[in-house]
């Protein structure tokens, strides 16, 4: 009986993720996120903290600071990729929902020293405008 519950259980798991794989924003949604990237990309490029940080979400403020910038993205990120070129969404990994408070943008970037590289912006909303709460970029093989 146990394995039966825990069979359903992870079926049911894996059903939910299908249903919410993919789910792209609407375009006029999409091009507000995208500008807000930008303008932290570019802060990324110019090793601007302010300017990187200018739109993150308030509940992220403890962790935006100049020391956590140049660690992660100056000395990490910066060293490992490079420059920041270009992306294009990644509409099959990405998951954005109007009426949900949390959100996914999944990029495939190029930087200046690798030109396949996954960069995963996860989102959330703050009176109802979304902020970025986190930047992941790594290698993809």
């Amino acid at each position: 009986m146990k394995i039966k519950v825990l069979l359903v259980t992870l079926l049911m798991m894996a059903l939910t993720g299908a249903v919410f794989a993919g789910v792209m924003p609407s375009a006029e949604e999409l091009g507000v996120i995208d500008a807000m990237i930008d303008k932290m990309m570019a802060g990324y490029n110019a090793s601007d903290a302010t300017a990187f940080y200018a739109d993150w979400a308030t509940m992220m403020a403890a962790i935006c600071t100049p020391q956590a910038f140049q660690t992660l993205y100056v000395d990490n990120y910066m060293k490992t990729f490079g420059a920041y070129a270009s992306r294009t969404v990644n509409a099959d990994e990405t998951v954005v929902m109007p009426d949900v408070p949390n959100g996914l943008v999944v990029y495939t970037a190029k930087f200046a020293n690798n030109e396949n590289v996954k960069m995963s912006v996860n989102l959330m909303k703050e009176d109802n405008v979304w902020k970025i709460q986190q930047l992941t970029i790594q290698a993809m093989p």
